[in-house]
């Protein structure tokens, strides 16, 4: 078994959500199974979009975190897919929500998985990357949970100020595949 962080919900979780017994058994990869009444639980990874906004003249757009967690940290545009909503919609809601801007056209990338840490708790996700041209960005005023947005040549983007590996690697296989 790899190894697996401290936040990991197997070291938080103990009671069986269905029947409240202790007897919650963690079987060392996804799943959670009671002794008492069998209930199962699995551990899988939600759907996010990371959006990659380009400008006729190749910039993107990062946006600075607002809140936690990694806060003050650069990241794409994006967020959680919403119960019952496709990743597409998702891209064009969450940039909306953000940045105030309307997608007309949008490509899938590429995926990465990330583990999520909030409050203390890991939340694995699959982080689905989409790229988006966009020609007018007088529009963008950052909202929602995006405390400012910058635009910056691909090649300048200092990865150490990135938020989650999972953001890097998205911008690393766009950098390595569209940049001349």
């Amino acid at each position: 078994m790899h190894h697996l962080s401290e936040t990991h919900p197997h070291r938080l979780f103990s009671f069986c959500p269905h029947c409240g017994h202790k007897g919650f058994v963690f079987d060392g990869k996804k799943t959670f199974t009671c002794s008492a009444c069998s209930f199962r639980f699995y551990i899988n990874a939600a759907a996010a979009v990371a959006v990659i906004l380009v400008t006729p003249e190749g910039k993107i757009v990062l946006t600075r975190r607002k809140h936690e967690p990694r806060a003050g940290t650069f990241d794409l545009p994006g967020g959680f897919v919403d119960p019952m909503e496709g990743a597409e919609h998702a891209v064009k809601r969450e940039v909306l929500e953000e940045l105030g801007i309307t997608i007309n056209q949008m490509q899938y990338l590429i995926s990465f998985a990330n583990e999520y840490v909030f409050k203390g708790i890991s939340y694995f996700t699959c982080d689905l990357a989409f790229v988006c041209p966009v020609d007018d960005l007088s529009m963008m005023k950052p909202a929602d949970d995006v405390a400012e947005a910058i635009l910056i040549n691909p090649s300048d983007v200092d990865f150490n100020l990135i938020s989650f590996l999972s953001i890097t690697n998205i911008l690393k296989y766009y950098i390595e595949r569209y940049e001349i």
